[in-house]
């Protein structure tokens, strides 16, 4: 019961005092309840002794329905406000947990999965909500009612009261023995429920791969194996709870026919009365049906640790540290002796530095892994450096929030991920206040405008989860849209031209010199016409800066650029022989 409390406090936080007055009146209700008994114990007395009268029938009957009139307004008021606190208390603990969530840096999206983290925001919080809404006033009211039982039954015969309270005490260890059983059980069955998440993700979103390489259905064994695993985690943790389950249930039995045994054995012996005989009967009896209920409460209430430590692992990971909340000033973007590696034995950048100017476009170049989009993500702070700064306007990214950073930032990424909602929500994720007017302006500058009003319900067209109705060049148009409908200052592209076709490619970039004009603008690409307008071009291999300057500068040096500006220009004059 006090690691019961001790974790939904720990849960709830403050809201724990909203909580306070339903288990106050779940104790209340207990008392009332065992007022019941005690009225049914001096009604037997009456009756035994000849003293029972219509005037005394009448006492009763108003004393029974005064209990009964009060114990309905008390449960309706505590499950009413239980019923209310529990998914409030609920909706701020997903709401908190989200908000933290998002405040981490992505390395710990890649070591929990999907599945994990939806098992924790979805079954963990609703098993925390029905333990709230439906256990916790049980439990309270079993509990209280047992204490206040003993204490009759000790009043009765105190040699009574001992018998209950060993058989008592011998079916605790049972009960707790069943719970921690249930606990960890419940822990390998809920590894198994995420696996299963996260594989039918996975075959939803690589249905297009799986139906190509003929692995749908029960071809696809990483589902159908955590499936199967689902199935025997579910199973076993029933079967290892039954024969504690059954023990507990076999001890708190004996309370009946134990002071059965002892009250004929006392009755004879002449140590207790009838009436007194009677009353421990019907302690017994409401006891041992008190110990049922307390059975199947407790593996529930102890299924609570796990989600507490899965909602405890999250609330522990540290979010990104920082000082301020905006950021006002705009000006250089520098990288000083930055290092950084996704993991602890391999860096990604080595020491890089170098220096975007306000307003200047900055082009960022080399083979595949040499730290291009690392370095974009760092600027957005998806993650923070190893070693090493990144400033702008002369004061380091730490000191802010990643939101504030965000808001001053504008990202297409070469990776698409569309809302499924219709494409004005999906542009308008740039600018949620934007008008529509501003909205087609953006559309018109991304040219996707005029494909979007060839379709049937034009810019309120759905489109799939991820953007899967539309084509690659679809989403990133509507992407780029987005972008310019942000109007950040500062702008980041990662390969945003890789799938447009040549008379889009050549629209799309002139609606960025034209609508991104003073802005500072990080690029990635590998196309030249891309590339060859920028201010500054950095060319990177192995995480390192090899070289850099503006195009007529790279070509004069003869390295790396100048040989892929040779080899470009080659591939542009290829042609196939017939």
């Amino acid at each position: 019961m006090h690691e019961m409390i001790r974790n939904i406090h720990f849960i709830a936080g403050r809201d724990f005092r909203k909580l306070i007055p339903t288990m106050v009146m779940s104790v209340l209700d207990s008392l009332l309840n065992s007022f019941v008994y005690v009225v049914m114990i001096l009604i037997l007395l009456d009756l035994t002794q000849g003293d029972f009268t219509s005037e005394k029938m009448r006492s009763y009957t108003i004393m029974l329905a005064l209990i009964l009139i009060v114990r309905c307004v008390i449960q309706a008021i505590s499950y009413t406000k239980v019923q209310c606190d529990g998914p409030f208390i609920s909706k701020k603990l997903r709401l908190s947990l989200g908000n933290h969530i998002r405040s981490l840096n992505l390395g710990f999206f890649n070591q929990n999965s999907q599945g994990k983290l939806n098992a924790i925001l979805t079954t963990d919080i609703s098993d925390f909500e029905t333990i709230l809404t439906h256990c916790v006033c049980d439990l309270v009211k079993t509990l209280a009612f047992t204490v206040f039982s003993i204490i009759i039954a000790l009043s009765i015969d105190w040699k009574f009261g001992l018998s209950v309270i060993v058989i008592i005490l011998c079916a605790i260890p049972l009960l707790s023995l069943s719970g921690k059983t249930s606990a960890k059980n419940a822990a390998k069955k809920n590894i198994a429920n995420q696996n299963v998440v996260s594989r039918l993700v996975e075959y939803i979103s690589g249905l297009k791969t799986f139906r190509l390489y003929n692995l749908t259905g029960d071809k696809f064994d990483r589902l159908d194996d955590s499936l199967k695993e689902l199935k025997k985690q579910s199973i076993s943790s029933e079967l290892s709870v039954l024969p504690l389950a059954l023990s507990f249930s076999a001890v708190t039995s004996l309370l009946v026919p134990v002071s059965l045994i002892l009250g004929t054995y006392f009755l004879t012996a002449q140590n207790i009365e009838t009436t007194r005989f009677i009353a421990v009967i019907l302690i017994s009896i409401s006891l041992s049906s008190m110990m049922t209920t307390l059975s199947s409460l407790f593996p529930q209430v102890k299924s609570l640790n796990n989600a507490v430590e899965h909602i405890r692992s999250v609330q522990n990971e540290k979010p990104f540290s920082y000082k301020k909340d905006r950021l006002e000033n705009i000006g250089d973007i520098s990288f000083e002796h930055v290092c950084f590696g996704y993991t602890d034995k391999t860096n990604v950048l080595n020491g890089v530095s170098l220096t975007a100017r306000a307003g200047t476009t900055t082009a960022l170049i080399g083979p595949s892994g040499s730290g291009k989009t690392t370095i974009v993500s760092l600027l957005a702070r998806f993650w923070d450096v190893n070693e090493g700064c990144i400033t702008i306007d002369g004061k380091d990214i730490k000191q802010y929030s990643p939101d504030a950073l965000t808001t001053k930032i504008s990202v297409v990424f070469q990776d698409v991920y569309l809302l499924h909602d219709t494409i004005l929500n999906n542009i308008k994720v740039g600018s949620p206040a934007a008008t529509m007017e501003q909205v087609i302006e953006a559309a018109k500058a991304a040219h996707c405008h005029d494909f979007i009003i060839a379709l049937d319900d034009q810019y309120e067209t759905l489109v799939g989860e991820g953007g899967s109705t539309l084509s690659g060049g679809e989403r990133q148009r509507i992407s780029i849209a987005r972008a310019l409908l942000k109007d950040a200052p500062i702008v980041l592209l990662d390969e945003t031209t890789s799938s447009l076709d040549a008379d889009n490619e050549l629209e799309i970039q002139k609606a960025f010199d034209r609508l991104m004009k003073g802005k500072t603008v990080l690029v990635i690409a590998h196309r030249l016409n891309t590339i060859m307008s920028a201010d500054n071009i950095l060319v990177l291999d192995k995480g390192r800066i090899i070289e850099s300057g503006n195009h007529q500068e790279l070509l004069d040096k003869h390295g790396w650029y100048a040989q892929m500006v040779t080899e470009q220009r080659k591939a542009t004059q290829w042609i196939v022989n017939s």
